[in-house]
């Protein structure tokens, strides 16, 4: 499903502007109103959304302004034409429609973002999103780097004394990881997951980054549950890539789909170290494919992410994708409701 925000580029005596709406006039019985309109297109279709702005048509100006400035009404009522169109296409196992609405509206969040954050507030907040994503996925493993040692390593080179060199390569390394998500767009594959997982333990454990595990005398912290024997991990992973890619093509939730993968990656277990961020990261490059914002697990959430994991042991599924939609929504969906309420309009 492919949502398109639609630009038209008017001339003007000044050159050219881009233009976010259109003045449509339409005449009821004896008389004329203005609009101001906007199109999106939905599933190849183009809807028209509008919102009247009285009897006369603004001086030209005037309408330069207002077609070119962000309108807060006409783009929430946009908002909810997407979701009314979209958050019925899907079929769930475990998600209520209500549910469903929430991970459209998150689908929306960059476009608001975009709209009606200032340059600069949109970088410090993208900025600020990847340096907690990197902390909180590294802390999950045992890493101690605070954000802000996190980003004075990435951003000014700043190497802190106390860290061992193992955690600073852990951090360093999701720089090569960005690069190469960045320039890849295929599928998720095994031959990506070894990928990942050499780039996430070079400098650490040259003898296994990139290989599969061979024994079977290994387990996950904490739980007391069999992973997978060795010599099934590629089979197991080809199933529930071709379980998971099959859902989709069928219509199933993309984001439930992606959560099933990701607790049945865990559970498979497929490497003797650095399983969770590999993990993450397949997880995280399902949702931005279809369409998600990427979900950061900060390390002060790192026990609320690993108890909705072990739901998953329990099989109760439905809870643990609850729990998921909830630290996805965490941060990003504050910024985004404070647009809809009118603090950033």
């Amino acid at each position: 499903m492919w949502l398109h925000i639609i630009k038209i580029y008017i001339s003007c005596s000044h050159g050219f502007y881009a233009s976010l709406y259109h003045i449509e006039k339409r005449r009821l019985k004896n008389s004329e109103t203005y609009y101001l309109k906007k199109s999106i297109r939905i599933n190849e279709r183009v809807y028209s959304i509008r919102n009247n702005i009285g009897k006369e048509r603004p001086a030209p100006e005037e309408e330069r302004k207002i077609v070119s400035t962000p309108n807060l009404l006409l783009e929430k009522k946009a908002l909810e034409k997407r979701i009314e169109h979209s958050a019925g296409l899907y079929k769930s196992k475990y998600l209520e429609p209500s549910e469903i609405r929430r991970l459209e509206k998150s689908k929306h969040w960059d476009t608001f973002f975009d709209l009606f954050l200032t340059k600069s507030e949109l970088e410090y907040f993208e900025e600020t999103n990847r340096i907690e994503y990197i902390q909180g996925t590294t802390a999950i493993e045992g890493n101690t780097f605070t954000i802000q040692e996190v980003d004075d390593l990435l951003n000014r080179g700043i190497v802190p004394s106390s860290k061992t060199l193992r955690e600073i390569n852990e951090v360093q390394n999701y720089i090569a990881v960005e690069n190469y998500l960045g320039e890849y767009s295929g599928r998720v594959t095994l031959g990506l997951i070894r990928k990942i997982h050499e780039l996430l333990m070079d400098n650490i454990d040259f003898e296994s980054a990139g290989w599969f595990r061979r024994i079977d005398s290994i387990g996950i912290r904490g739980v007391d549950l069999a992973v997978s024997p060795a010599m099934l991990i590629e089979g197991e992973l080809e199933r529930i890539l071709d379980s998971y890619y099959r859902n989709i093509q069928g219509g199933c939730h993309p984001f439930e789909e992606a959560v099933l993968f990701h607790y049945m990656f865990e559970y498979i277990h497929p490497f003797t170290d650095g399983n969770g961020r590999v993990g993450r990261e397949i997880l995280n490059k399902m949702l931005l494919d279809a369409g998600f914002p990427r979900l950061t697990v900060s390390g002060s959430e790192r026990e609320r992410y690993i108890k909705a994991l072990q739901l998953g042991n329990k099989e109760q599924y439905r809870e643990m994708i609850l729990t998921f939609i909830e630290l996805l929504e965490d941060r990003r969906a504050t910024v985004f409701q404070e647009i809809l309420e009118g603090k950033y309009s």
